[in-house]
């Protein structure tokens, strides 16, 4: 039985009070939409065209009240007379004229739109946010728009990195709600992030009296699933499983598990790859388990009915009685349509959730994630304060906000545990960024990228250089045409070649340095040469041993010099000293023969002097 009522729709400064076929459907997650039929020759009498009267319809908003009439004869409708009041608002996104001499149909103005969340669906944006709080996060999207948004989040914490790439606002924020297992809905007053039933009462209806159709539905699902989550911060990964989780609803949701369990007995395993960058594998882990198990017990029961009340609110509860005593309870409205016909005959038909005091949202889904590709970057730091080798950098559509990433993986070509190489690029060069399962949040540098403005210099014909170049200038070279391996310094000078002839040169604009804990050994397969502009220093702590198997020479165009405790001169053959002059001076000077004579030979005369006497025998 419909209930009579009296209806009103106001668009902009236009009143209408005769339509037919009113029609509101509101779901949650999802804009709210109206449509109804206003026959031309009721609404335009002052206008000799339609057409601009439906100008000044499209685009505007609109407020519908449908509420009893006076009088009705119904206890009901006097006991809670707020319950029987419904309100919409919304903005006319079309207009469609139409007449028709085979449907019998006069002019008709067909008028249809959206709820005020339309507004959030402006076109597709970018932006990001690092260690902020879901009412951090929904605060700062909504700015700018004209729209009422409650926000009651019952996750408080912080979420690590979250990513809105090429959504609407309204897109952004609905996956945002689900995967973290919140309500998100337009209620035809207000929207609603987090928490359900924020406005309004809770009616009552009774079957038979002011509800007419009611079923209750159970389904099995399966429910036993183990969650493996890589921790790519710690280097490891974590397991959990939902049914850790099965009391995130109580009541008869357990029952349904049971039976759930019993026909789907098999764990299932399954890998993801969700944990955004910055985050602790566990607790994303433990949240995304949750969240999984959420969205099973979201799904085992939902009751669905036909009333003719028509101040049941999207997102509030409805109290119903009058069935079996075992389901009379509390229920949150997901979804419900309002019809009301020209006679002024209004029912809905919704559908609804008992959670057992739980406020998660009956469309859960954690797997929600936000896909982006492969893109460049620029990098914005490079000193990881965990030292990770990680970079920080900005994509071009963080920049007009000032965003970047946390410190995100840098792919090396070799690593592991004090060992790998760890090469990273300079704040302000492109490098190239993927994601991991094109998962938005979770993003890491492949390297770096060439192009007009950041050329390395090293180009040639025929691909004939490698090479290593740091931000101060030292090089590593590798010629391929020349075969040469040349090292040099951050000021151009070349320290070392390895030629692709054979030879090696070592050039150091000042000193080179050899050292080594015990023994160094230099062979040269012929002529080994030093040579210094000033002086060559050979020192030891014990001996300097120089040896030939020929000669050994010693030149010089100066004064030679040796000094020493004692002078031993072993010489097998022959020892002979030629010089201009020679003058030997000591205390006291012996010559001694140990088999032979002692010849002195000169080519004039031999002297002998001594202060005190000469002695010979």
């Amino acid at each position: 039985m419909a209930l009579q009522t009296n209806s009103i729709i106001k668009i902009g400064d236009i009143t209408i009070s005769n339509f037919s076929n009113l029609k509101i459907v509101q779901d949650i997650h999802a804009h709210n939409t109206f449509s109804v039929e206003v026959r031309q020759d009721l609404l335009v009498s002052e206008f000799k065209s339609v057409m601009p009267l439906s100008q000044r319809l499209y685009g505007e908003k609109i407020n519908i009240e449908i509420k009893p009439i006076e009088g009705v004869d119904d206890l009901m409708v006097f006991t809670h007379r707020s319950d029987y009041i419904l309100h919409f608002s919304g903005i006319v996104t079309k207009v469609k004229t139409q007449k028709s001499r085979h449907q019998d149909l006069e002019e008709t103005l067909f008028i249809s739109g959206h709820s005020c969340s339309i507004l959030l669906d402006d076109g597709l944006k970018c932006n990001s946010f690092t260690d902020k709080t879901l009412i951090d996060i929904v605060t700062e999207v909504k700015e700018g728009y004209d729209i009422d948004l409650n926000i009651f989040p019952f996750y408080k914490y912080q979420l690590p990195y979250t990513v809105q790439y090429n959504q609407s606002t309204f897109d952004f924020l609905n996956n945002l709600a689900k995967r973290n297992g919140h309500w998100f809905y337009d209620n035809g007053r207000t929207m609603v992030f987090g928490m359900p039933g924020s406005a309004g009462g809770e009616p009552k209806l009774v079957y038979a009296t002011n509800m007419q159709e009611f079923s209750y539905e159970m389904k099995v699902l399966p429910a036993q699933f183990q969650v493996i989550e890589n921790d790519n911060r710690l280097g490891d990964y974590w397991k959990d499983q939902t049914i850790n989780y099965r009391n995130e609803c109580d009541g008869f949701q357990q029952n349904f598990i049971n039976k759930s369990n019993t026909v789907f007995s098999q764990t299932t395993e399954m890998q993801l790859n969700q944990n955004p960058i910055g985050a602790r594998g566990k607790t994303t882990l433990e949240e995304y388990t949750k969240n999984k198990m959420r969205s099973v017990l979201a799904n085992l029961m939902i009751v669905t009915a036909k009333s003719e009340v028509p101040g049941i609110t999207l997102g509030n509860s409805v109290r119903i009685t009058g069935v079996d005593v075992q389901l009379e309870s509390s229920y949150f409205v997901t979804s419900i349509t309002h019809l009301c016909e020209d006679e002024g005959c209004y029912e809905n038909n919704f559908t609804a959730v008992n959670f057992n005091g739980s406020v998660f949202s009956p469309q859960t889904n954690p797997d929600l994630i936000t896909i982006c590709k492969s893109q460049t970057a620029i990098v914005t730091a490079n000193a990881d304060p965990n030292g990770h080798s990680a970079v920080q950098v900005q994509m071009p559509w963080q920049e007009s906000k000032n965003k970047t990433t946390p410190y995100i993986p840098m792919l090396q070509n070799y690593g592991g545990n004090g060992r790998g190489s760890h090469i990273l690029p300079e704040i302000g060069d492109t490098v190239l960024v993927d994601f991991q399962g094109d998962n938005a949040e979770l993003p890491f540098v492949i390297g770096t990228m060439s192009n007009k403005k950041e050329i390395s210099g090293f180009s040639t014909p025929n691909n004939d250089l490698k090479v290593l170049a740091t931000r101060s200038g030292n090089k590593l070279l590798l010629n391929d045409e020349t075969g040469d391996i040349t090292i040099e310094s951050q000021k151009g000078q070349t320290i070392a070649v390895l030629c692709g002839d054979g030879n090696i040169r070592f050039k150091a604009p000042k000193n080179i340095e050899f050292e080594a804990g015990e023994d160094i050994t230099i062979k040269a397969g012929k002529n080994f040469t030093v040579e210094a502009e000033k002086n060559f220093t050979v020192e030891a702590e014990n001996n300097i041993i120089l040896s030939g198997r020929n000669n050994v020479e010693i030149n010089t165009e100066g004064t030679l010099s040796e000094r020493g405790d004692q002078r031993i001169l072993h010489v097998t053959e022959k020892s002979m000293l030629q010089a201009g002059e020679q003058i030997e001076m000591a205390e006291q000077i012996k010559i001694n023969s140990t088999q032979g004579d002692i010849t002195l030979k000169a080519s004039q005369i031999i002297r002998g002097n001594s202060q005190e006497g000469s002695f010979f025998n």
